[in-house]
């Protein structure tokens, strides 16, 4: 599963990152990511219009439930995120993206991370230094 990903270069600037998620654990459903703690979930809503430059204030995956933005990385690339939509916001430094609200009232489901959820983990789907 595909999701893409903002983080902050050495470069100070914002970019994407399109960050594949291992599914290695079989279920009755199908097949499932190892799963993360998350610190909560919280439903937003807005008509933003245009945020100029910011980086979060803490590592979130956000999932758009309706509605379309624009987030614009400061290397110039942008990309639009619309229902069904998943990325995670890593973006904590720097300059940080520009949220453009293209259209709709924007909806979506914000789940924080903690700061020290190792990526490769998800990448993989294997557990690093466990038991």
């Amino acid at each position: 599963m595909q999701i893409t990903r903002i983080y902050t270069g050495d470069d100070g600037m914002s970019h994407f990152e399109d960050m594949e998620i291992a599914l290695p654990v079989p279920s009755a459903y199908g097949r499932s990511s190892r799963e993360v703690t998350a610190i909560a979930i919280g439903f937003r809503e807005g008509q933003v219009g245009e945020m100029d430059f910011h980086p979060v204030f803490r590592r979130q995956l956000v999932i758009t439930i309706e509605g379309q933005i624009e987030l614009e990385c400061g290397d110039g690339s942008a990309r639009r995120f619309g229902p069904g939509d998943v990325f995670l916001a890593d973006d904590l430094s720097g300059q940080g993206h520009i949220l453009r609200q293209i259209e709709g009232l924007r909806r979506s489901l914000v789940i924080p991370l903690p700061p020290d959820l190792d990526l490769d983990e998800l990448r993989t789907g294997v557990v690093q230094g466990g038991d």
